[in-house]
């Protein structure tokens, strides 16, 4: 694995990009402001700071709105992509870039990407349990222990049997566990690290990382298959070097590894086990630290 380091004074860091099927709330500011808040103390340290946020703009639960209101996908992300991109302006997020991975060139550079990891990737039979709401499947243990209702969306698991693409995520149990365990990859707040030292202790699973374009068809298609659409999860997890022009361009090659990503504590396998192994089988360096933080709740649940 290519260990390249970014130059001395260079810092990037990154927030996740929120999911636009709904309006923004205090949730999606607290982490805007959290980033923010590094962003800038960085830049007192004397560093060249790349900060980034966005949006996710693909997936089921983005058509099935976008058609609840008479608007096609890409008319009702562009509505809801401008009001995250408004409050990041009226709360004065000191970002440098705004992805959205309705963007051309980030559609391009993740195809890029599927093309670069096809090594570890192929074609099977998938039977499992999936929440539109997450826009993710789970396993069969997730399932008992949440009593086949989302815990996130208050909402029964579905059951699907299609035939996707999967990664090869089983491979890097043991890689990514090492690079946390040294701190190389470094998990805060340490509850969140035991949780994903946990989960790799048990052992990671391959995961399908396409849906059928006849059950998701608002998505990128998957380089030379019309009939599959990348899982919106895998596709929007790119967005983090497709901002910095993956592969050729300098800020890639300028500001890669980041520094520090800032993530919501529901997406921590996505971006602690999922992320670290693209980035692996990419042959990249992980980024250096991953800041995890809680929900604001109302009468107890997820705002949302």
């Amino acid at each position: 694995m290519k260990e390249e380091q970014t130059p001395k004074n260079n810092f990037y860091v990154t927030t996740s990009i929120p999911y636009v099927n709904g309006e923004p709330h205090l949730g999606h500011a607290m982490e805007f402001v959290m980033a923010d808040v590094i962003a800038r103390r960085a830049r007192q340290q004397g560093k060249n700071v790349m900060f980034s946020t966005g949006t996710d703009e693909h997936g089921t639960k983005i058509a099935e709105k976008a058609a609840e209101l008479k608007l096609e996908p890409q008319a009702f992300a562009d509505k809801m992509s401008q009001a995250f991109a408004d409050l990041a302006k009226r709360l004065n997020i000191s970002n440098t870039r705004f992805i959205r991975t309705t963007d051309e060139g980030h559609e391009q550079r993740a195809k890029l990407i599927w093309k670069a990891l096809e090594h570890d990737i192929y074609k099977s039979k998938y039977v499992g349990w999936y929440c539109t709401g997450d826009e993710a499947f789970f396993t069969e243990t997730e399932v008992k222990q949440y009593n086949g209702i989302c815990p996130n969306h208050n909402r029964p698991f579905e059951k699907i049997e299609e035939e996707n693409y999967f990664f090869k995520l089983s491979a890097y149990t043991d890689k990514i566990r090492e690079k946390i365990e040294s701190n190389e990859f470094r998990i805060v707040p340490v509850t969140r690290r035991n949780e994903i030292l946990a989960l790799l202790k048990e052992g990671l699973e391959d995961i399908s990382i396409s849906r059928p374009k006849e059950k998701v068809g608002w998505g990128i298609a998957v380089p030379g298959d019309t009939k599959q659409n990348m899982y919106v999860w895998f596709e929007a997890l790119t967005n983090y070097i497709t901002v910095l022009g993956y592969p050729e361009h300098q800020d890639f090659k300028d500001f890669w590894p980041a520094q520090t990503q800032v993530i919501g504590k529901d997406i921590t396998r996505f971006h602690a086990a999922i992320w670290p192994a693209i980035l692996m089988s990419l042959k990249l360096p992980l980024a250096k630290d991953l800041y995890v933080h809680s929900f604001i709740t109302v009468e107890g649940k997820k705002m949302s």
